[in-house]
């Protein structure tokens, strides 16, 4: 699933600094501040003292899992402990069963059409990811769900959304950009892991799926890379799934 390898094993953190790196992450990404070793104390019950918790948030530093910035005495996860997050931490949750049952139908509803289905496809990813979906199909790029990016404050500013812009509408350079990094079912990209300026806040998530007439398309959403990565990707597998599944037999 992952597209590039971590800097640091996880079998190198602790089972304390892994819980202290998963709260850290949690809050970052429900609040996008940086978290402080009381703000972990206070809400989290780890069962150690700040002075410990400052002391650990020191090693994860040094292992390139957290940065400070010089006005906070909080620290932010870096993309290579988000893509850890990812991995191992974070994926306890996902659609629940009437969720899932709902974009079943709905995928199922519009199979004879192609671009209902098309449509479908994005309703759902943007719906469920709450970032912009897309479609990268051979006859160009569909995208859908723009302004769910406004919840974010990060992408709120004018040269990062003219950038997301300017790469849904390249088809060429989105192209290239997933046949460089995918490597199995599903393909994701986090921060500077784009290569791409002003997406240092952004994550792309991807992958491609067997379509219409023999068709293989590309599918996925971009947002920020506070994204809810358990319901991003567990919706993905769910799409891709129900539009296999649809299409068989019949075409």
């Amino acid at each position: 699933m992952l597209v590039a390898k971590l800097g640091h094993n996880i079998m190198e953190l602790t089972h304390r600094q892994l819980e202290i790196l998963k709260a850290i992450i949690s809050e970052y990404i429900e609040n996008a501040d940086e978290v402080s070793s009381h703000l972990i104390v206070d809400k989290y019950n780890l069962g150690v003292s700040s002075a410990t918790i400052r002391n650990e948030m020191m090693r994860l530093m040094e292992l390139g899992h957290l940065v400070k910035s010089h006005i906070s005495s909080g620290r932010l996860p870096t993309d290579q402990a988000l893509r850890l997050y990812v991995k191992q931490l974070g994926l306890d949750k996902a659609l629940d069963a009437q969720e899932e049952a709902v974009l079943k139908q709905e995928v199922f509803r519009d199979r004879f059409e192609r671009e209902k289905l098309i449509r479908s496809i994005l309703d759902i990813l943007a719906k469920y990811s709450k970032s912009v979906s897309f479609v990268l199909t051979e006859g160009g790029v569909r995208y859908y769900g723009v302004s769910s990016l406004m919840r974010y404050e990060e992408m709120k500013q004018v040269n990062v959304m003219q950038r997301i812009f300017d790469i849904l509408e390249d088809e060429k350079l989105l192209r290239s950009l997933f046949e460089r990094y995918q490597s199995e079912e599903i393909g994701m990209l986090i921060g500077e892991e784009t290569g791409l300026d002003d997406l240092s806040d952004c994550a792309i998530v991807f992958g491609r799926m067997p379509f219409w007439d023999r068709e293989v398309i590309y599918y996925g959403v971009i947002g920020s890379k506070r994204l809810d990565y358990a319901r991003s990707l567990s919706t993905m597998r769910l799409v891709r799934n129900a539009v296999e599944q649809s299409l068989r037999g019949w075409r």
